[in-house]
């Protein structure tokens, strides 16, 4: 149970890790991602693009879609934030609480055990926002 108690970064990642809420909403966000990767590759190929995007990631993939301008401006500025906050979230936590990443979509500082259900609802806003950008490219 958290009880508002200020920690440090390496706390609060220890807190996280063993955060069985949290690491599933990671797994799903892994999923959600995965499904968005697979709906733009078979957009592209819809649209027979011609470059190859079987082995692309997400970044790449949105870097092809406006290559192509198959992607319109709200579209692509949507999708970037996404990939953006994916890769923060999945990839950079850790740096982000030790101090080698710069503070910018999560917090670090002035952290309580608590906050871990603030990351944990900015986990499951990220995943909801990959499964709806999957249905939007899904549709094109």
């Amino acid at each position: 149970m958290h009880k508002g108690k200020s920690i440090n970064g390496r706390e609060f990642f220890d807190l996280l890790f063993e955060s069985d809420e949290f690491n599933t909403e990671l797994g799903k966000i892994t999923l959600a991602a995965g499904k968005l990767e697979a709906e733009l590759k078979m957009y592209f190929t819809r649209t027979e693009v011609k470059e190859k995007v079987s082995q692309s990631t997400l970044g790449q993939l949105i870097k092809i879609g406006k290559k192509h301008d198959l992607l319109d401006s709200n579209l692509a500025t949507a999708l970037e934030m996404t990939c953006k906050q994916r890769n923060y979230l999945i990839h950079n936590i850790y740096a982000l609480l030790i101090d080698l990443k710069a503070e910018t979509i999560l917090e670090r500082n002035n952290l309580i055990d608590s906050d871990v259900h603030t990351y944990l609802e900015r986990a499951w806003q990220l995943k909801t926002n990959l499964i709806e950008l999957a249905e939007v490219i899904s549709i094109k």
